[in-house]
This record gives C-alpha cells, structure tokens and sequence, in this order.
C-alpha cells in the first residue's frame, strides 16, 4: 500500500500523514484482532487436538487390554473344550471297548448255546439208533 503525500513548506502536511497513521493503525488493529483469534484458534486446536490424542490412545490401550482378556477367555475355553474332547474320546473308547467286550460275551454264550442245542439234537439222533438197538435186544430176551 502506498501513499503519496502533499508537499508543504516544511514537508509533508500533518494532518494527511496523521490520517495515513490512523488508517495504518486501524489496519493493523484489524490484523492484530485476526492474529489474536486466529492464535487463540491455533491454540485451541492445538489443546483439542492433544485431548483427542490422549484419549485415543487411553481407548486404544484399553482396546487392546479387552482384547488380551479376550483372547486369554478364548485360550481357557479352547482348552476347556480339548480336556472335555478327549475325556469324550476316553469316555468313547472305553465304551466302545466294553461293547466289543459284552458282544464278544453275548457271541460266545450265545455260540454255546448253540453248540448245546445241537449237541442235543445231535444226540438225540445218536441216542436213539441206540436206544432202540437195547429195546430190540430187551425184546429178544423177553
């Protein structure tokens, strides 16, 4: 911005420099109230902006801490479910193995009484050729 000035005797006329003052004085009041607002802006910000970091990061660790919690609940879980699936396996084989067991019983008794029930059938057939062999001899004697 410049300004051109009257010459007078004595040099420039006062009275326009004083009002070329004021006007600078009022313009760089202006810009003095801009820089007051635009500092307390900066300023401000700047504050908001270390809260909002703060408080991001305190959620971000707390974040994390539930996390841990979690995955540590997960892991007893996981592991709670490996001990009741090999108790189950354990459970399993032991009845399976007394199956196998009470079956192979079953079998074999049921095998025996049908050996038994043959063997008679078997001696009834051996039995009687011979049975009736005494009674014919009783017969002749008689």
């Amino acid at each position: 911005m410049t300004k051109s000035f009257k010459i007078s005797k004595r040099g420039y006329a006062p009275e326009e420099v004083q009002a070329y003052i004021d006007e600078l004085e009022a313009v760089i009041d202006q810009y003095k109230s801009k820089e007051h607002y635009i500092s307390t802006a900066l300023v401000d910000s700047h504050m908001a902006s270390m809260t909002i970091l703060e408080e991001a990061e305190i959620h971000a660790f707390e974040i994390e801490k539930n996390a841990l919690v979690e995955l540590e609940h997960f892991k007893e879980a996981l592991d709670l479910t490996k001990k009741r699936l090999l108790s189950f396996q354990n459970d399993y084989d032991t009845f399976v193995g007394n199956f196998k067991s009470s079956m192979e019983t079953i079998q074999l008794h049921e095998a025996a009484c049908s050996l038994e029930t043959l063997e008679k059938e078997l001696n009834k057939y051996v039995k009687k050729p011979a049975a009736k062999k005494r009674r014919r001899k009783k017969k002749k004697t008689s």
